[in-house]
């Protein structure tokens, strides 16, 4: 396990970097600029202006969330929100309400990813925001999308191969045409998909649980009733939400 203390960057950024709390109007709308790219661009394709951007990174400092920015050579280039609790809107997902650091946003430009950027961001996170009381990290991340079943293969080939054939077609600009599920299709297939990437961590879709494997280890998800919990995809696009967590007293990073 990396040491805490010490800085995770790359060594050809590691020199010429600044993370510090985000404050003062340019900053505001520099960052602002940073998460309407991040977010515009692959593999979110949402639809954001720099006014939309500034109201959401106001929003978050107004309601006194954690809101660091990452400079490198004096420019924003990555960003790190976190909130001490769960959003009302997603606290029936969530198994822990309390004690609890909730990842709302993380983002880092396009060009300066594959630098170790988004790992330092949650370093100083739990080096120096973490308070006694804080046993878990928590966040909202894309499941896969859902595809028909068949009963000539097993799921996990099916994922494989649905993720191969997904690959293609994003490359040649061609329509993923994901099927209408009732919600008890839903949670069967969510059930199925969760337990596969606790066993298949590479057949994963989300970046952020990436991230969260390579710093802690192993995450787990949130469950209700014996099923992992999933949000309806609130932009109308079928990849519905689930809610992965870390316990951070199973990790060295938790400070006492």
């Amino acid at each position: 396990m990396k040491s805490i203390n010490e800085n995770w960057l790359k060594d050809d950024i590691k020199n010429k970097c600044k993370i510090e709390e985000l404050k003062g109007i340019k900053n505001i709308i520099e960052c602002s600029g940073v998460y309407k790219s991040v977010f515009n661009g692959p593999p979110f394709y949402e639809d954001w202006n720099l006014e939309s951007s500034m109201e959401v990174i106001n929003s978050y400092i107004k309601d006194k969330a954690i809101v660091l920015s990452f400079k490198y050579e004096k420019e924003i280039v990555g960003f790190l929100v976190v909130i001490n609790k769960v959003p009302i809107e997603q606290q029936i997902y969530v198994e822990y309400l309390n004690q609890i650091k909730y990842i709302e946003e993380i983002g880092v430009l396009n060009s300066y990813r594959n630098k170790r950027i988004a790992s330092e961001l949650v370093r100083i996170l739990l080096l120096n925001y973490l308070n006694k009381e804080d046993k878990y990290i928590c966040y909202r991340t894309n499941a896969m999308r859902y595809f028909e079943l068949s009963d000539k293969e097993s799921f996990e080939s099916s994922v494989i191969r649905i993720q191969k054939e997904d690959k293609i077609k994003r490359l040649n600009n061609e329509k993923i045409v994901i099927p209408e599920f009732n919600n008890s299709e839903k949670q069967k297939f969510i059930n199925m998909y969760i337990e596969l990437i606790k066993n298949r961590p590479d057949l994963d879709v989300s970046n952020s649980s990436a991230l969260f494997r390579n710093i802690f280890g192993i995450i787990d998800y949130s469950k209700k009733d014996g099923n992992y919990t999933f949000q309806k995809d609130p932009t109308g696009e079928g990849n519905d939400r689930v809610f992965p967590f870390i316990d951070l007293e199973k990790t060295l990073y938790l400070r006492r």
